[in-house]
């Protein structure tokens, strides 16, 4: 069994408002969990903490991070945490018991609950940057592709774009999808995961997105939390809703207040013009060996030793969003 991106994105989506617009409206609030498979878990909003309770059964002593209280008595346990700035990384927590639950009910909910606060401790004990320089860069590439969609596609690029990681596609929407890629000032050429990425398919218009995501270590460069801010605010300018939903979306990959400060890679926001779409076609480099009709040959585009995809032929052409999507 697995889960689909649909599913995981609701379930984020339900424990995200339930805490940000119902638990952490009033002190003294108490609400069970809204996700029928951990509805035995409740949340409590006290005194500027959070508190999360469930029944236990066997006993556990999970390795949870310093921000976090785990205590236990005979038959439930409780999982405390200041509200600020924490509430951010406990809605992380419960999506990602509810995950579990959801692929596995046969084990017992304190078990994956101990699951889940070990491997938020092992995020928060990591020393350096949350996330290392290749890892910003794609998500700079990413949130760049969602700004110029937005423009033309409106909350689909926002609804549709794959935070998790999980889905084929970076962004999926009604009959188009974009993959989107960065790459440095100097080079031509860009890395593939899997080629099913790029893989034409019809009634789908597929789109390559490139964005020159540069480091700019003037007084000019921003933090990736810095950059973040920027493009939220844009966002915010064209629809507050799309904003908060793409804010949601950082929040539940780790993204929050906490650990901004920890972030000291400095990058220059891209402009308009470090963004260049291409269009796969049936007959584009990236669909030779997918073609049963003849014996494939693998185009020199196709670099399979480093398995990337070069730019620099005449093979690939920008054209502009618009033209593509419209």
């Amino acid at each position: 069994m697995s889960l689909n991106i649909n599913e995981i994105r609701d379930a984020m989506d339900i424990v995200n408002k339930q805490i940000s617009k119902k638990l952490l409206a009033k002190t003294g609030t108490k609400l069970q969990v809204a996700l029928d498979a951990i509805d035995t878990l409740w949340l409590i909003h006290e005194n500027e903490t959070i508190t999360i309770t469930g029944p236990l059964t066997e006993e556990i002593q999970p390795k949870v991070p310093s921000w976090i209280t785990f205590e236990t008595e005979s038959d439930k346990f409780r999982i405390i945490a200041d509200a600020n700035p924490y509430a951010p990384e406990l809605a992380f927590f419960l999506t990602e018991v509810w995950k579990e639950m959801k692929l596995d009910d046969s084990t017992l909910l304190e078990h994956h609950v101990g699951s889940a606060l070990e491997l938020i401790e092992g995020r928060w004990k990591l020393t350096g940057e949350p996330l290392n320089k290749p890892n910003q860069r794609g998500l700079i590439g990413e949130i760049e592709a969602i700004m110029h969609s937005f423009d033309i596609k409106g909350d689909e690029a926002v609804e549709g774009w794959d935070h998790t990681s999980h889905a084929l596609h970076d962004i999926k929407g009604d009959g188009w999808a974009i993959e989107a890629k960065s790459i440095g000032e100097s080079s031509d050429s860009v890395s593939i995961s899997s080629l099913n990425q790029l893989k034409w398919n019809k009634g789908v218009n597929l789109i390559l997105s490139v964005t020159t995501v540069s480091e700019d270590q003037t007084e000019d460069g921003k933090t990736l939390p810095e950059y973040i801010d920027n493009r939220v605010g844009i966002l915010k300018s064209k629809n507050a809703d799309s904003a908060s939903k793409l804010l949601l979306k950082l929040q539940a990959i780790g993204f929050n207040q906490v650990t901004r400060s920890r972030y000291t890679s400095t990058w220059k926001i891209p402009s308009e013009d470090d963004t260049c779409f291409y269009s796969i076609e049936e007959d584009s480099p990236t669909n030779w060996w997918s073609n049963k009709e003849v014996k494939p040959q693998m185009p020199e585009e196709i670099i399979v030793s480093k398995y990337r995809l070069d730019l620099s032929t005449k093979v690939f052409q920008a054209t502009p969003l618009k033209d593509i999507l419209d």
